[in-house]
């Protein structure tokens, strides 16, 4: 059986999931460049059919992450995780 936690506890600890949750959506709505906390590598410049497929990806609420094969760059879109609260 665990122990109960004291009020104050509680409260610190639901400060700060809502803290954590409010980055993960500051970072699932943000439309630019940058990634919060990400490091900028470099720029690609990719086809038209590309640049639809990625834009796509992300107003489906998808991450896109970029992986090596040899000399091939490969970009998976993965589904950013919902909030709690909808």
């Amino acid at each position: 059986m665990r122990p109960a936690i004291s009020q104050r506890e509680a409260r610190r600890l639901r400060r700060r999931v809502q803290e954590l949750e409010a980055e993960l959506q500051t970072q699932r709505s943000t439309w630019s460049r940058e990634w919060p906390g990400g490091v900028h590598l470099c720029n690609l410049e990719v086809s038209l059919v590309d640049y639809a497929r990625l834009e796509t990806a992300r107003k489906l609420d998808h991450a896109v992450v970029v992986t090596l094969s040899g000399r091939e760059v490969r970009m998976y879109a993965l589904p950013l995780p919902k909030a709690a609260d909808g």
